[in-house]
């Protein structure tokens, strides 16, 4: 499934590049990922938690840059993991570009997603999964913002609410089928 997403970054091109590319910070950005190493071959691994309910999943998976091009500000990222407990993997391959937008930079994110296993049953309509991908996108974003402002983006990761995640994602189909804002 391929998702499109974009943000900005309160600062320029050059600024946001520097923070994008610096995995260990920015990991921290993302709602319940926690970075736990490195490979010789110079991926990430790590871990990410989300409940859903009462399910409480865990995956622990790796992550490689590729095709890094600091002139033109693109970047790509392969990633997979697997459950904790045997219930599925997630698989993605991301493309990152950066674009000045004013004092701002504008990131723009296609992602391709691959679900297999027991996991994939908890969204089964795409467009629920886009909506829960693209409200994991503002909670990163918005975090983001925050470090960018010199601020803890926050506090050591807890596992991101999947219920709350979902109920916001349900909330914006909702408004876009009655032509609605988003709240």
């Amino acid at each position: 499934m391929k998702i499109e997403n974009s943000f900005h970054v309160p600062a320029g091109v050059e600024q946001a590049w520097a923070i994008i590319t610096d995995v260990p910070r920015i990991v921290s950005c993302m709602p319940g990922a926690e970075l736990t190493g490195t490979t010789p071959e110079g991926a990430f691994k790590g871990k990410a938690r989300m409940k859903i309910g009462p399910v409480a999943l865990e995956f622990n998976g790796d992550a490689q840059l590729y095709d890094v091009d600091p002139k033109a500000h693109t970047m790509k990222v392969k990633a997979r993991a697997s459950d904790a407990k045997g219930r599925g993997t997630v698989a993605s391959e991301m493309s990152f570009m950066l674009s000045p937008d004013a004092s701002r930079t504008r990131v723009d994110v296609l992602t391709d997603l691959t679900l297999t296993g027991a996991v994939a049953q908890y969204g089964r309509g795409a467009g629920l999964i886009k909506e829960v991908a693209n409200q994991f996108t503002r909670d990163f974003a918005a975090n983001l913002e925050s470090l960018v402002r010199q601020q803890a983006p926050a506090q050591p990761q807890k596992p991101v609410s999947g219920l709350s995640i979902l109920f916001r994602a349900l909330r914006a189909m909702v408004a876009r089928w009655f032509g609605g804002k988003q709240a």
